[in-house]
């Protein structure tokens, strides 16, 4: 692994920290979203690496962000949602919304609406990548009560 590499997993989890702080989770669950946005954004980047577009590894990270936050919702008994947000937090696309709006604000439309794709499809992996995995967490839910 490079040193470039690194230094984005460890923002990525000191940044889940920060999220962590600012929402008000317990002081005991953060080194769990610091794991959380290490191992969403090293998803995002294996990803990355093996499809080398933005929304499959957008997609497969918000799935396993989400399974991690479900996991650690049932041994914490608190909710997922904590969890997942404080994990998802290294996923959002802010730099690329921010390019967007510069590309408008200069008249750019191409970048624009290049940035603005992008920023479409980092939304829309993180909500399917949720979503499924939310359905298969629900469904097993409803099969093991019966």
């Amino acid at each position: 692994m490079t040193a470039a590499i690194m230094i984005q997993l460890i923002t990525g989890a000191i940044g889940s920290v920060g999220f962590g702080i600012l929402f008000h989770i317990k002081k005991k669950y953060l080194p769990l979203a610091a794991v959380g946005g290490f191992l969403s954004w090293l998803v995002f980047l294996l990803g990355k690496e093996f499809w080398g577009n933005v929304f499959l590894p957008t997609l497969m990270a918000g799935f396993v962000t989400d399974v991690y936050a479900e996991i650690l919702a049932r041994i914490c008994k608190e909710t997922s949602t904590s969890f997942f947000v404080t994990s998802v937090i290294p996923l959002i696309p802010g730099s690329t919304l921010y390019y967007c709006m510069n590309s408008i604000v200069e008249g750019n439309t191409v970048r624009a609406l290049e940035y603005g794709r992008d920023t479409f499809l980092f939304a829309f992996g993180i909500a399917a990548g949720m979503s499924i995995a939310w359905s298969i967490c629900y469904f097993l839910r409803t099969v093991r009560k019966k």
